[in-house]
């Protein structure tokens, strides 16, 4: 993979992609979630590389992709629009972990027309109707609870809570002592402060497929993904021996679950 950037008044923001022969002008894109950066993908760029064109991104104020200003779902749409037209890719797979779904969920939201399939990954979905107001205090309050830990106790505390194999416990390890506590906070609260503002549903015209790990304890990704799956019949896969980071837990099942997906969009 190539690291690139593209630059706006608003900071510079990076991404790795590599020199796959892309004919159909197509690319997968994958999203991290929150406080993880672009490595978390790494598993699935070592498996697909060779049959697709792939683009990882540090979605801004995450990883290399930092000082960003006024970030919002909007800002972000235009950075990954930006990348998309650098890369000359038409459309997209979009490839969302737990907040990274959010990122691919505004940009579907925006720009529809360029996107021809979308899977999450312990994601939860845009839209009032799936959540109490009880159950969203947690994401208000988020970065609250989160400045009262001592940082290197929270990074081995997030890490463990959402992995279950050393491997992946690591990479998530690795992010957040990168990231640091002022741009984990400063993340955390920008990122479930656009959440928060979202009211409706994102209008899927593609395929949709959705996944979280068996033994994901996050919030309510479980209630709220089997909620989504029955309300809209979008095909749901519980990966095995998996928490919330899922694609890198048990990378060899969501690689296939991923192949297979790619071969009913072709």
């Amino acid at each position: 993979m190539i690291e690139k950037k593209i630059q706006s008044k608003r900071g510079t923001v990076y991404y790795w992609t590599n020199e796959n022969n892309n004919e159909n002008e197509l690319a997968i894109v994958f999203c991290h979630g929150l406080t993880a950066d672009h490595t978390l993908f790494d598993k699935q760029v070592q498996h697909l590389a060779n049959d697709y064109k792939l683009i990882s991104w540090d979605i801004p104020l995450h990883g290399k992709s930092r000082p960003y200003q006024d970030f919002s779902f909007a800002n972000v749409n235009k950075e990954l629009l930006e990348i998309l037209k650098q890369e000359k890719v038409e459309k997209t797979v979009l490839v969302g972990q737990s907040a990274g779904g959010y990122i691919a969920q505004a940009f579907i939201n925006e720009y529809q027309e360029k996107v021809i399939g979308f899977v999450g990954v312990g994601t939860t979905p845009f839209g009032n109707s799936y959540y109490k107001k009880s159950e969203l205090f947690w994401i208000k309050h988020y970065s609250s609870i989160a400045m009262l830990y001592p940082y290197s106790l929270y990074c081995k505390a997030g890490a463990k809570a959402v992995t279950i194999t050393d491997e992946s416990r690591e990479n998530m390890h690795n992010a957040l002592v990168k990231l640091g506590k002022k741009d984990m906070l400063k993340a955390a609260s920008s990122v479930y402060g656009e959440f928060l503002k979202v009211e409706e549903e994102v209008d899927f015209n593609c395929p949709v497929l959705l996944t979280y790990g068996e033994y994901d304890n996050t919030g309510y990704v479980k209630k709220y993904n089997d909620c989504w799956a029955d309300k809209t019949g979008f095909p749901l896969n519980v990966i095995k021996n998996a928490s919330h980071n899922a694609n890198y837990d048990n990378y060899k099942e969501f690689n296939q679950l991923l192949v297979s997906f790619m071969h009913t969009i072709k």
